[in-house]
């Protein structure tokens, strides 16, 4: 349900009454003198990100595979043999329809492989217990930081974030061209657009691999509240679609 703002004109005129301000209280933002956080690896070429990025991987425990446009359904289901057979759910991203994924999606069917996606229409608890149910979860992501191979996701009535959660194996598919430097260019494209009037997004989801703890002796376990393998499919749809 979306809300409404109400007395927001006098309760802001209120507040500048009392801290003695005039009728107009613009808000300005800084301009800094050192720009670091852009900065910061910020003149890499595309190229050198994507090295950035798989060396990242290795730290995380997450796995990259580098496909093409017209290779990726192909990558993918090569993936879902190599870990077992299980039942899909997707988010539901018309970039699926983009690839070529949806052929390969009704071919799992036939072979009798559950293949769902997150539907906005259904309910929020069928949704669940469809994610809850299924080994992978595919999604793309809008934007992945190179410094930390970290994946950017948001919420949507298309991708609920218990997608992200639930499956016991994470296959993001990552386009090249959404790979940036780090958090500050992620952050501020979805700033833009929500000052261009797009609708702000329900979570932002920034996820860094399968799921990690460690107890108090520093012994690391995978899979304890996420996730028990993350699988990177790196799309190079920079050298177009054929």
């Amino acid at each position: 349900m979306k809300g409404s703002i109400s007395h927001r004109d006098s309760f802001l005129a209120h507040i500048q009454h009392q801290l003695g301000k005039g009728p107009s209280l613009s808000i300005q933002r800084p301009v800094w003198k050192h720009q670091v956080h852009w900065e910061t690896n910020g003149l890499l070429s595309k190229e050198e990100l994507v090295e950035q990025l798989k060396k990242q991987c290795q730290q995380i425990h997450t796995r990259v595979i580098e496909t093409t446009p017209q290779e990726a359904p192909s990558a993918l289901r090569s993936i879902m043999a190599e870990y077992g057979e299980g039942e899909v759910m997707t988010s539901s991203d018309s970039r699926f329809g983009q690839y070529g994924f949806h052929p390969m999606f009704v071919g799992l069917q036939k072979e009798g492989i559950a293949v769902t996606s997150w539907e906005a229409d259904a309910s929020r608890y069928e949704n669940i217990r469809q994610a809850e149910k299924a080994k992978y979860a595919v999604v793309f992501s809008d934007y992945t930081l190179a410094e930390s191979g970290t994946v950017v996701v948001s919420s949507h009535q298309g991708q609920g974030r218990a997608l992200h959660f639930l499956p016991m194996m994470y296959i993001v598919c990552i386009e090249k061209s959404t790979i940036v430097p780090r958090m500050i260019q992620a952050v501020s494209a979805f700033n833009r657009s929500v000052e261009e009037r797009e609708q702000p997004k329900g979570a932002i989801h920034f996820i860094s691999g399968p799921s990690n703890s460690a107890d108090i002796e520093m012994n690391l376990v995978v899979g304890v509240h996420g996730p028990f393998r993350a699988v990177y499919l790196l799309i190079d749809n920079e050298s177009g679609l054929s």
